[in-house]
């Protein structure tokens, strides 16, 4: 061997598992992209996004939540664009009701009102099946919705388009179904599921959802017995970014979408989502100039796909087992069969514990020595999640929007300061080959716990632990973790092939998850994130261990200098973004003569001090919000001669097992589209809205017990209730978006949201989904009931 070759095999045996290890994590860490979007000269027969653009435009012109006129305007325009298509069109009027289940704040989500679905049925050539589309269109009333969900219901009527110029006609019905009232609570899914004839048809659905402006498309949710549904997912040619782990952690969260409904009835389908830019969800910032045309083209491919490939399929088909699934490289989708997930975490277990055993027998590694390396990684993947939990923490006191998203204006300076903490982490341990060893192997055992829990409590996130476990264990097989460093000596072959091998799994799976991790649970939870890395590091620490000490600590340094400079720009940067986030509401209680400015801000600003004045109160108003677990600032607001909603028993008779029926008919004369009405001190056993279906009966009959209605007609609504007989207190309060005209402050009011232009409205979470309005409130005290009615 000439000195060249050997020249060149030493270097790869020395660097080429850094490399290695390295390359594997920067192609996973940047796979995760939409395709580019196709402009409009794009051929027919393909999806553009430039094309699709217009609807967007169109829908998004102004905020359109549910009973809006703006709403209205956007039906009026989805009927026109689905006719022209061919497709047979329809409105479904429904009320609907939902228990979305506790709040955030207090008193569960009870939900209900009238409904507009807009339908469109393209007929195939066997009726009787069907594969539905399906995203909703109306907005909050805090942002015009260009991203959620004007960007999908664009994505279906540019996919419906394209779809048209096949010229075949399917086997499959297709039905397009923009629901209404998603945003109040997921109103016009349970009116069509519930109520349409249509639905019953249904035998694949694919529900298109946003939870910011930008970024790659997730599919983030499966339908039952998910198994044959993924393989024609993964057929379709489109990238597809996809785990079980989102859908087990969904399942678990107190989120909702569409979807489900289609999950409740054991429909076959799919859930879709775009999730960057998070902090102008729900806000004025969901805009025309923030949509992403390439997360457009992402959700219309994936549309125009799937439409395609079940257009003429055997839908009875598509139910199978449930699969463990997760994306490898640039949109592969990779699918282990549910049965698999044990027998795999088993055969990852026996090979960690047989690269742990050789490593304690023949690689001169000890009990003691991995005792201690185990109590240090503990120790730096605890300080390196503080550390970048309390970065983000930090960096949150910069930016007005983060208080209430956990987010930022553009985050991906504050992902890479993170991950230069991670990596300043990792770096800081031992990084001679026999402590890289052993670091190695203490990561195996909380990895074999992980993979054992995982396996048998959370299958769908099980391939994280079991492929870097079976990695790892590989990788101790090969090591030579006695050889030392520094001594010129040149790492064997097959010390190189065990440190790629314990590197590479991990850095495939671990670099996008922890990007994900930091955008789905946002950068509050930044600690998330840096474990993932930090777990990678180790793992990858055999492989790192070749490199020259001075290029470690500098790549130490340049991490720590990465977060400072982020931090210093941040600074620096302060207050020159987006206005912060702001709620006033105007608060009118007629019958006792009492009126408020209120905010749910944490202190008042210069713009809220407007209203609130220097030294608002703060604190719980229970007798305008009763059960809810929130401070308000509040101050006195002049007194309008504005109507108070108004309530009426049309019936109080006897109920089942002794309570009482309430029949009570609401009304605003104000006009508002949404009503609230409260139940104090007689818990609620169950109710209904109009002639629908009564709630299941409530085991807890909590004493505060609220109930939102939307899109209340101008005559009124009726909901029926079943309490105890005792006395109660009814407490009606009717809500329009903006504050009363007569009282908006200088320079005038923005039209489209009736809130001073001076403020810029807080997103639609948590209790700010009802800011920004003016409230009347009205309380009706009901006597007990007395003998039989």
């Amino acid at each position: 061997m000439n000195r060249g070759s050997r020249s060149l095999r030493e270097s790869l045996a020395r660097y080429g598992p850094a490399a290695a290890a390295c390359a594997a994590a920067a192609y996973a860490g940047t796979s995760l992209t939409s395709p580019r979007p196709r402009p409009a000269s794009a051929p027919q027969e393909q999806f553009s996004a430039e094309r699709a653009m217009r609807h967007v435009r169109a829908v998004a012109a102004e905020p359109h939540p549910v009973g809006s006129r703006a709403a209205a305007r956007v039906r009026d325009y989805l009927l026109a664009e689905l006719k022209d298509l061919g497709f047979e069109t329809e409105v479904q009027e429904a009320v609907a009701s939902h228990d979305l289940g506790p709040t955030p704040y207090g008193p569960r989500y009870l939900t209900g009102g009238v409904v507009r679905n807009v339908i469109g049925r393209l007929p195939g050539s066997i009726p009787g099946h069907a594969v539905a589309l399906m995203t909703h269109y109306d907005s909050v009333s805090q942002g015009p919705g260009a991203s959620d969900a004007g960007v999908p219901v664009a994505a279906l009527l540019e996919a419906a388009r394209a779809l048209r110029t096949d010229g075949v006609q399917p086997v499959n019905d297709l039905l397009v179904v923009f629901t209404d009232g998603e945003e109040a609570g997921l109103l016009g899914a349970r009116a069509f599921f519930d109520r349409h004839p249509l639905a019953k048809t249904v035998g694949a659905a694919f529900n298109f959802e946003a939870r910011g402006t930008e970024g790659p498309v997730l599919m983030f949710e499966a339908g039952p017995g998910n198994g044959p549904m993924l393989e024609e997912l993964a057929r379709t040619g489109v990238p597809v970014f996809a785990s079980s782990l989102f859908d087990a952690i969904y399942r678990r969260m107190p989120n909702a979408t569409d979807f489900a409904l289609v999950k409740e009835r054991g429909i076959p389908g799919l859930n879709f989502a775009h999730i960057g830019g998070f902090a102008a969800y729900h806000g004025p910032l969901d805009d025309i100039d923030h949509v992403e045309p390439s997360a457009l083209q992402h959700q219309g491919e994936l549309a125009l796909a799937l439409a395609r490939r079940l257009g003429s399929a055997d839908l009875a088909e598509l139910t199978g087992e449930d699969a463990v699934f997760f994306p490898a490289g640039r949109g592969k989708l990779i699918r282990v069969p549910g049965r698999a997930v044990v027998p795999l975490a088993v055969a990852a277990g026996l090979l960690g514990a047989g690269g742990l055993g050789h490593a304690l027998r023949k690689g001169g590694l000890t009990g003691r020595r991995l005792a201690g390396t185990s109590a240090l990684l503990l120790g730096r993947i605890a300080a390196g999640a503080a550390a970048g939990t309390a970065f983000t923490a930090a960096m949150g006191k910069l930016a007005p929007e983060f208080r209430r998203h956990g987010d930022f204006h553009g985050s991906g300076d504050i992902y890479a300061a993170v991950a230069g903490l991670a990596c300043a982490a990792v770096l800081a341990g031992p990084g001679d080959a026999p402590a890289a060893a052993a670091r190695t192997a203490a990561a195996t055992l909380p990895l074999a716990a992980a993979s054992a829990a995982l396996a048998s409590g959370l299958p769908g996130g099980s391939y994280l632990t079991t492929w870097p476990l079976a990695g790892a264990g590989l990788g101790l097989r090969l090591l030579d973790s006695a050889q030392p460093t520094g001594t010129g000596r040149v790492p064997s072959v097959r010390h190189a092939v065990g440190a790629a091998a314990a590197a590479a799994p991990a850095a495939a799976l671990l670099v996008p998850l922890s990007r994900l991790l930091f955008k789905g649970l946002t950068p509050r939870l930044a600690g998330t994130a840096v474990v993932a890395l930090q777990l990678c590091g180790e793992l990858a620490a055999p492989a790192l261990a070749g490199l020259p000490r001075r290029t470690r600590r500098a790549a130490a340094a340049g991490g720590l200098l990465l977060a400072g400079g982020v931090a210093a720009r941040r600074f620096l940067r302060r207050g020159k973004g987006a206005p912060p986030p702001e709620t006033i509401s105007y608060l009118l209680d007629p019958v006792h003569s009492t009126a408020l400015w209120i905010s749910s801000d944490e202190s008042a600003s210069e713009r809220t001090r407007a209203f609130l004045g220097e030294q608002p109160e703060k604190g719980r108003l229970p007798e305008h919000f009763p059960g809810w677990q929130r401070d308000f600032l509040h101050a006195p607001a002049p007194r309008l001669d504005l109507p108070a909603p108004e309530v009426t028993v049309l019936e109080d008779g006897a109920g089942e097992a002794g309570r009482r029926r309430l029949l009570l008919h609401l009304r605003s004369p104000r006009g508002a589209r949404q009503l609230s009405l409260a139940v104090v001190g007689a818990g609620v056993r169950r109710w209904r809205v109009e002639d629908g279906p009564w709630s299941e009966p409530s085991p807890a009959e909590d004493d505060s017990w609220e109930l939102w209605l939307h899109a209340v007609p101008d005559p009124g609504i009726r909901v029926e209730l079943e309490l105890p007989s005792s006395g109660t207190r009814l407490r009606v309060l009717d809500r329009i978006d903006g504050l009363p005209q007569e009282l908006a402050a200088a320079p005038g009011t923005d039209p489209a949201t009736g809130i001073p232009e001076h403020i810029s409205p807080a997103a639609a979470l948590d209790v700010d989904t009802w800011g920004n309005a003016s409230l009347v409130v009205r309380t009706v005290h009901l006597p007990a009931q007395e003998g039989p009615a």
